[in-house]
């Protein structure tokens, strides 16, 4: 019985993004940091360094993630919207410019955040605690994959998109001449 509702969820899960509208956050990333954030806020409960370490770290990654579900992540969600799919974007796309100052944003972002996922993992390690510093760990390694893979992931697919909506200006791409 078990394993029937294990394999009912993991169809569920890999059926939400197929119905994910564009702009809506693919809910397998959005799932990850409210787990991350969860597991955060959790070790920040341990008195001392580590839970002052992951106090800052939690309250850092409250702001990240808000940025990241409003900005790049959305964009993502517009990644199954292609021309081969005979679907057309909205002209209603954000601005280039501002996703490309967001994006920048959020790099600095990850610094700091990174920052102080290093500085958990370094009181943790130093308390015995593996579990946190295996988190600070994961966690560090997530915000890398998100700044290496999601943000110019999210920047092509708002191109791409970009390209698919029509230009009063012959000489700009997305006009078909």
């Amino acid at each position: 019985m078990q394993q029937i509702l294990i394999v009912a969820a993991a169809l569920t899960a890999l059926a939400i993004p197929a119905h994910a509208t564009p702009y809506e956050t693919p809910y397998a990333l959005s799932a990850v940091h409210a787990e991350f954030q969860t597991r955060l806020e959790h070790a920040a409960e341990t008195p001392g360094a580590i839970g002052a370490a992951a106090r800052v770290a939690a309250d850092l990654m409250t702001r990240q993630n808000a940025a990241q579900e409003r900005v790049v992540l959305p964009l993502l969600g517009w990644a199954d919207v292609t021309p081969a799919r005979g679907m057309k974007a909205s002209a209603d796309l954000p601005d280039r410019m501002r996703i490309e100052t967001e994006v920048s944003q959020l790099y600095d972002g990850d610094v700091n955040l990174v920052t102080a996922l290093v500085e958990l993992y370094a009181a943790a390690d130093e308390a015995g605690d593996s579990e946190t510093a295996r988190l600070a760990e994961t966690m560090i390694w997530h915000q890398t994959s998100d700044a290496e893979v999601l943000y110019p992931a999210a920047l092509l697919v708002e191109a791409a998109m970009q390209a698919q909506v029509p230009s009063a200006d012959p000489h700009k791409p997305g006009t078909g001449n």
